[in-house]
């Protein structure tokens, strides 16, 4: 039986050849869904507050009004903003939906003076708690220290994840962002395969790292891109008799050290 080492050279071997380096953003690079949370908490605070001298027997909780919120997302992301749309449009209808549904504004709405102000709360707090998975700027620094050219493909509004890019700090380490919302067309619907021929790249050339393996691995892999699954809560290990073709890790770090060496596992 092969031992461990033996069977990371094929994998290390393969990436050295991609010239061309898929990131997922949300949760793969940062901590979307921490920052999304909290930014979406203090939106509920601050309805609730609003509503905490209110005489009716019905006014919501934050509990009650994070429950709604969940739905509402499940039910409006399911296109995976592949309509063109922007963050303030998604977020003014979500929040417009959410006070709809716990009878918290009279109709028509004055979105100047009740949902702008939640949209500012919303992005000044999704500001304040966006961070960096641990390694990844390294990796993506790596990356262009070693001449390659390193691509962001992700569902989101292209001016949400411009903003996020920029505010991470990573900007400039990115060649190419490709979204769902400026494509058209979610992961799971073509998505890779456009990028492959907007930017004139072979499969073959390139590498994928998603957190999700229903939206980042399967689509990837579907389109000949070799793929790597990021998932924090696993061990790394090897799938399948031919590993290049399937494999996870737990850490951006030691995708960096595949890169770099002999330094991996020891």
């Amino acid at each position: 039986m092969a031992t461990y080492g033996e069977r990371i050279q094929p994998i290390k071997g393969a990436l050295a050849t991609k010239t061309h380096w898929g990131f997922d953003l949300d949760d793969t690079l940062h901590e979307f869904r921490k920052a999304s949370s909290i930014a979406a908490a203090a939106v509920f605070e601050y309805l609730a507050a609003k509503t905490e001298n209110s005489s009716s027997k019905t006014r919501p909780t934050i509990e009650d009004l994070k429950a709604t919120y969940s739905q509402i997302l499940t039910r409006t992301t399911s296109n995976a903003f592949s309509d063109g749309r922007t963050s303030d449009e998604y977020r003014s209808d979500r929040f417009t939906t959410l006070m709809q549904a716990h009878n918290l504004l009279p109709l028509p709405v004055s979105e100047g003076s009740i949902i702008k102000p939640l949209l500012t709360l919303y992005r000044d707090t999704l500001l304040c708690s966006l961070k960096l998975k641990p390694g990844a700027s390294e990796l993506v620094s790596l990356l262009k220290s070693l001449g390659k050219t390193v691509i962001i493909i992700t569902e989101g509004p292209q001016d949400a994840q411009t903003w996020t890019l920029k505010h991470l700090g990573i900007a400039d380490k990115v060649d190419v962002l490709m979204t769902s919302n400026h494509v058209g067309k979610s992961k799971t619907e073509g998505l890779f395969g456009e990028v492959l021929k907007r930017l004139g790249v072979q499969a073959e050339n390139m590498v994928f790292v998603g957190d999700n393996v229903k939206r980042d691995v399967e689509p990837a892999r579907a389109e000949g891109i070799m793929a790597v699954l990021f998932d924090e809560e696993a061990s790394v290990r090897i799938e399948g008799a031919e590993g290049e073709k399937g494999w996870k890790v737990n850490s951006l770090w030691k995708l960096k050290e595949l890169l770099e060496g002999d330094t991996f596992y020891k």
